[in-house]
């Protein structure tokens, strides 16, 4: 009933699995002849895998054994009980849950939510264990399915561990591998700066260094327009590197277009 799916989905709660992260409720489904199936609750385990639990198994005959005044009005009801079982377990195995999708561990847990209700239906029919297992179905209680579920909650967290490790070593791979390029790029750069500087170097001598260098050439022109104002000719200096004979020279403006 609603109030063994509270009691399961209070054991889940404190297994510390997530709802919507590590299981669901009431996710329905088609299976390959297209019939809509809806387990109660699908544990998701690591690696695409699952695990089905259902709490359907009818208690009614428990509630009768509670309420009975004599030992034959019990005996009646906890025969009832273990037919209950029995059925469900049958029922459990025509519904394949099994083949929910690929990756699905082959048993399905069929939660009984009082621990009473499972130690007299065992009582009853000592065999009913061990036939649900041949149907690949293990019969679990709070207390089972708890250490159950905190097996898996810790199974998760080493895999979130895993993970994180894996990434940390994605990063760190990455990280190193941006710093051989770095350093290789870098290494270019001083190559680079070398050549730069020689180059530099270079023009630092064509520019101030020599005879007829760049500086010397403009410091002769800077005299050349100084002494043209007046009169080039009257300079009387000696220009190894230019012409005196200048003639209509012309002025292009390159503002103009």
């Amino acid at each position: 009933g609603s109030w063994g799916e509270m009691i399961l989905e209070s054991v889940l709660e404190y297994s510390g699995l997530i709802k919507g992260v590590h299981y669901e409720t009431q996710e329905s489904y088609k299976d390959e002849e297209c019939r809509t199936k809806r387990p109660d609750v699908v544990i998701k385990l690591p690696g695409e895998r699952t695990i089905i639990i259902d709490s359907k198994v009818s208690l009614n005959s428990y509630d009768t054994f509670i309420r009975a005044e004599n030992e034959e009005e019990k005996l009646i009801a906890s025969k009832g009980l273990a037919r209950a079982f029995l059925e469900h377990i049958t029922t459990l195995d025509s519904k394949d849950y099994a083949h929910y999708r690929h990756g699905t561990l082959q048993y399905v847990f069929m939660f009984v939510p009082i621990e009473g209700a499972f130690s007299i239906a065992i009582q009853q029919d000592p065999k009913l264990y061990e036939y649900a297992l041949k149907k690949h179905i293990a019969i679990v209680t709070p207390s089972t399915l708890t250490i159950s579920l905190r097996t898996i909650y810790l199974y998760w967290q080493s895999e979130q561990s895993s993970t994180l490790a894996t990434k940390l070593f994605e990063e760190a791979g990455k990280m190193y591998d941006k710093m051989v390029g770095f350093a290789e790029s870098f290494k270019k750069i001083g190559a680079q700066l070398q050549t730069l500087t020689s180059t530099y170097d270079n023009a630092q001598k064509q520019l101030s260094e020599g005879s007829g260098n760049l500086l010397g050439r403009v410091e002769n022109l800077k005299k050349l327009g100084a002494k043209a104002t007046k009169n080039l000719k009257d300079a009387k200096l000696e220009y190894h590197d230019f012409s005196t004979d200048i003639e209509d020279v012309e002025i292009l403006d390159n503002h103009k277009e």
